[in-house]
C-alpha cells in the first residue's frame, strides 16, 4: 500500500501547487494556507512510510485483531452492507449503465442549484463593528460638527443591540491621518467618525441599513450619514469609475449614474468622490490700483495674512528669568464675519485705504480635489453591498449601466466600469478556475506515472464530478455563498477525492494483476478498502465541522471551504465505491473487445446472478 498512499499524498500536493501561481488577493491570503497543507501531508507521509510500521510492530501483538480463524479480516457492517450492493451493479451491462447514467442525472440536476448560489467574494469576518461616518457641509466648523455628532451619539445610545460607542473629531486646522483619510473619501476633513459594537446576535450587513434608518433625523442642514463595516477585510464595497477626456462630461456621467443607482436597496452610502466645491474667500490684489496708495500686490497680502492668521510683532522679557515671550498680534476674528467686512479691512501704511478698493474680494466655490486615471479626468462612485448575494447586486449595477449606454444617456467618450469588489471577484474567480484546470492535469500526470497507465488515471478522474453532487446542495441548504472560499474548497476535493479511488483502483489493479478476473478483482477490491475509505472520510468530515459551524467566525477560511468539503466528501465517498468500480469494468470491457483478447470467466458474477 505504500504505493497508493503515496500517490494518494502527491495528488492531493499537486492540487495546491497551481495557488502559488494565481496571483492577486487568493494567492496573497491562500498560499501561507496552501503552504500548510503541502508540507503537512508530506510529513504526514514520512511519518505513515516510517514510524507507523514501527509501532505496528511494536503494538500489534497487544492488540486483539478483528479476524477469523483463517486469519481473514471479519465482515464488517460495512462489508455487509456494502458487497451484495457491488455485486448488484456489477451483474450486468444493464446495471452499469444504470449506475452510470443515475450518476449523470443527479450531476447535472445539482449542477442546476449552482446558477441559484448567490455569490459572494471573501468573508468580511464576524466583528460586530460598524462604523457611522458623520460628514458636515463644506465649511461648518469643528463645535458644529461635534453638536451633530452628540445628537447622532443620543441616538445610538437609545439601540438595545449597541453595546459599545467611541467617537473621533478631528479639531480645527487638525491634518491628521483620520482627516487625510476623510478627505481622500470625498468627506470633508472634519467629518466625525463613530464606531459602534453590536450584540453577539446581530446580523451586521443588514444592522449597517437599519443605523442608517434610525440615523435619518441627523441629515439635515447638508450634513451626510453614512454607515459602513469597518472590521476586517471588506468585500462588500462596490465602486464604480467613471472616466473621460472632458471634466464637464464626466461629472455629468457622474450624476447621471447616481440618479440611476439611487434606488436599488442593496446599496447603501452611495456616493461620490467627485468634488462639489469647498466655499472660499478668495482676494485678488489689483497691482495699479494698490500702487497708487504706496502697496504692492505682495504687501496687501501680507497685511491680509497679519489680520488674519497674526504675526509675532515683537518679543518681550517679561520676569527676571531672562527668557523672552513672543507678542503674538492678530485682529479679532469676531470683527470679520462677512465678505462686506473683509473688504472694509483697513490696509496701508503711509496712505490708509480698504481692503475692497484695491483688491477684489469675493467668495468662490473652490475644488478640494481632482481625480485623474491615466492623466484623463475621472470620478468615483462606492457604494456598501448590503446583500449576501455580491455578485448579483454587481450583475444588476451593471445591467443598469449597459443600460445607460443603450440609450445613449452618458455623454459621448465617457467611460464607466464596475471596480473594486466586482473587479476583484472576477479575477479571483477566474484565476481559481485555471488553479482548478492545472490542478487536474497535474494529478492525472502524477497518477500516469504511479499506475504506469492512462487509462486508470483517467477512470480515476470520473470521482471528480461525484463530489458537486453533494457539494452545491450542501451549500444551497444552508445558504453559504459561492465565494472564493468556497471555490478553495472545491480545489481541495479533487485531491481529497482522487485519493479514495486510488486506494481502491490500486488493490484491484494488484488482485488483477495475481490473476484474479476483472469483476471479482473489483468486489474484492472493494470489500477489502471500503472500510479505511469510509474511516478517513468520515474523520475528515468530523474535523471539518466545527469550521462549517461556523465555530471559528472571523477567519478568512470560512464555512462555505468546510461546507463544500464536507458535501462533497459524502456524496464523492459513496459514490465512489459503486461508480468507480462500474466504469472501471466498462472501460476494461471495450479495451478487451479493442484488443480482441477474451476476459476470464467471472465466478464471482456468476454467482451474484444465481443468488
Amino acid at each position: 500500500s505504500a504505493g497508493a498512499i503515496t500517490a494518494a499524498t502527491i495528488t492531493t500536493v499537486g492540487v495546491f501547487l497551481p495557488l502559488g501561481f494565481v496571483g492577486g488577493l487568493v494567492s496573497q491570503f491562500f498560499l501561507p494556507f496552501a503552504l500548510t497543507v503541502t508540507f503537512a501531508l508530506l510529513a504526514s507521509l514520512v511519518c505513515a512510510l516510517t514510524v507507523v510500521p514501527v509501532l505496528a510492530y511494536l503494538l500489534i501483538d497487544r492488540v486483539k485483531l478483528n479476524v477469523d480463524a483463517d486469519g481473514e479480516p471479519k465482515s464488517s457492517f460495512w462489508i455487509r452492507a456494502y458487497t451484495p450492493t457491488i455485486k448488484l451493479v456489477l451483474r450486468s451491462r444493464t446495471t452499469k449503465l444504470g449506475v452510470v447514467g443515475v450518476a449523470a442525472l443527479m450531476f447535472v440536476g445539482t449542477g442546476l442549484l449552482a446558477p441559484l448560489l448567490p455569490t459572494a467574494f471573501i468573508d468580511t469576518g464576524s466583528q460586530k463593528l460598524l462604523q457611522v461616518n458623520v460628514a458636515p457641509p463644506a465649511g461648518a466648523s469643528s463645535a458644529a460638527v461635534l453638536d451633530r455628532t452628540k445628537q447622532a451619539e443620543g441616538i445610538l445610545a437609545n439601540d438595545k443591540n449597541i453595546l459599545l460607542i467611541q467617537s473621533s473629531i478631528p479639531g480645527e486646522g487638525e491634518a491628521g491621518f483620520q482627516a487625510i483619510v476623510a478627505s481622500m473619501s470625498g468627506s470633508p476633513a472634519n467629518s466625525a467618525r463613530i464606531t459602534v459594537k453590536l450584540a453577539d446576535s446581530v446580523d451586521v450587513a443588514k444592522y449597517a441599513t437599519t443605523l442608517a434608518d434610525e440615523l435619518a433625523p441627523v441629515k439635515t442642514d447638508g450634513y451626510d450619514i453614512a454607515v459602513a463595516q469597518t472590521a476586517g477585510f471588506s468585500s462588500g464595497g462596490l465602486s464604480i469609475v467613471v472616466s473621460g477626456d472632458n471634466a464637464a462630461d464626466v461629472a455629468a456621467a457622474n450624476d447621471t449614474v447616481l440618479a440611476a443607482l439611487k434606488d436599488n436597496k442593496d446599496l447603501l452610502n452611495l456616493k461620490s468622490d467627485l468634488s462639489k466645491g469647498t466655499p472660499e474667500i478668495q482676494v485678488t490684489p489689483d497691482p495699479n490700483k494698490a500702487l497708487g496708495y504706496g502697496l504692492t500686490a505682495a504687501q496687501v497680502a501680507q497685511e491680509v495674512r497679519t489680520a488674519l492668521v497674526g504675526t509675532v510683532a515683537t518679543r518681550i522679557v517679561i520676569d527676571s528669568s531672562g527668557n523672552a515671550t513672543d507678542v503674538f498680534v492678530q485682529l479679532d476674528p469676531a470683527s470679520i464675519t462677512s465678505v462686506a467686512d473683509l473688504q472694509a479691512l483697513k490696509v496701508g501704511t503711509a496712505v490708509k485705504t480698504t481692503l475692497g478698493k484695491v483688491a477684489t474680494v469675493e467668495q468662490v466655490s473652490a475644488q478640494g480635489s481632482i481625480t485623474r486615471i491615466h492623466q484623463s479626468p475621472a470620478a468615483s462612485i462606492s457604494a456598501e453591498i448590503t446583500s449576501k448575494n455580491t455578485g448579483k447586486v454587481s450583475k444588476d449595477v451593471q445591467t443598469v449601466i449597459d443600460g445607460l449606454v443603450a440609450a445613449n444617456k452618458l455623454p459621448a467618450g465617457v467611460t464607466v466600469e464596475l471596480a473594486g469588489v466586482s473587479q476583484q471577484m472576477s479575477e479571483a474567480f477566474g484565476g481559481l478556475f485555471v488553479s482548478m484546470g492545472v490542478a487536474v492535469v497535474v494529478v492525472y500526470v502524477a497518477m500516469v506515472l504511479t499506475f504506469n497507465s492512462l487509462i486508470t488515471p483517467f477512470i480515476i478522474l470520473f470521482s471528480l464530478p461525484l463530489a458537486t453532487i453533494g457539494a452545491f446542495p450542501a451549500l444551497y441548504l444552508t445558504g453559504k455563498p459561492l465565494g472564493v472560499s468556497a471555490l478553495i474548497g472545491f480545489l481541495m476535493l479533487i485531491g481529497i477525492v482522487v485519493t479514495n479511488a486510488i486506494v481502491l483502483l490500486d488493490l484491484v489493479e494488484r488482485l488483477r494483476a495475481k490473476g484474479m478476473s476483472t469483476t471479482d478483482a473489483l468486489i474484492e477490491g472493494g470489500r477489502t478498502r471500503v472500510r479505511p475509505i469510509l474511516m478517513t472520510a468520515i474523520a475528515t468530515i468530523l474535523a471539518l465541522v466545527p469550521l462549517a459551524a461556523g465555530f471559528s467566525k472571523g477567519s478568512i477560511i470560512a464555512a462555505e471551504l468546510g461546507t463544500v468539503v464536507i458535501g462533497g466528501l459524502f456524496s464523492s465517498t459513496f459514490l465512489t465505491l459503486l461508480v468507480v468500480p462500474v466504469v472501471y469494468s466498462l472501460v476494461d470491457g471495450v479495451r478487451a473487445r479493442i484488443s480482441g483478447r477474451n476476459r476470464p470467466a467471472e465466478p464471482a458474477t456468476q454467482a451474484a446472478s444465481a443468488a
